[in-house]
């Protein structure tokens, strides 16, 4: 199997966040053989930063030395990427009625041009995504959101 990983993924584990053991799971596949990853590089920015907001260096540090130890894929944002989240950008929009945002649409043509299996997201605003498949760890997003999501989350989607 060859999947993209949200970023939001690896967040939920590293901070251990609620499903974070499914998150786990889901890596330690990676880490394993059993799915090939890719990520877009503008994911690496998204993965640095809350290192970086908290001054945590050692944190970085191992964080980097994980990502390296998963061999990912890291797909560079070419002009294909660029065009076709542009596309994405105009056309889908999130369950909120926003557009698609610029790092979500970045990540989409990466998974659509790199021909993967799945995404694996836990971000509600590829909850109307139909170019891809798009999954949660081991459960469908609709199923992550239920039971793990936040009230606004739940909200959002109409199951509170």
């Amino acid at each position: 199997m060859y999947a993209l990983i949200d970023t939001n993924v690896f967040l939920c584990l590293a901070f251990e966040d609620p499903g974070w053991e499914y998150c786990g799971k889901l890596l330690d596949d990676v880490y394993f053989g059993k799915i090939k990853c890719v990520i877009s590089s503008i994911q690496l920015s998204e993965l640095y930063t809350p290192f970086m907001r908290a001054g945590d260096e050692e944190g970085l540090k191992k964080f980097k030395e994980e990502l390296k130890r998963l061999r990912i894929k890291i797909r560079v944002v070419d002009k294909d990427i660029a065009f076709l989240s542009s596309k994405y950008r105009s056309k889908i929009k999130t369950p909120e009625n926003r557009w698609l945002p610029l790092a979500d649409s970045i990540i989409l043509a990466t998974a659509k041009l790199e021909n993967v299996d799945v995404l694996y997201t836990l971000d509600t605003d590829f909850y109307n995504v139909k170019e891809v498949k798009v999954s949660a760890p081991f459960m469908s997003l609709k199923e992550w959101i239920k039971k793990f999501g936040t009230k606004q989350q739940k909200r959002l989607l109409g199951f509170t």
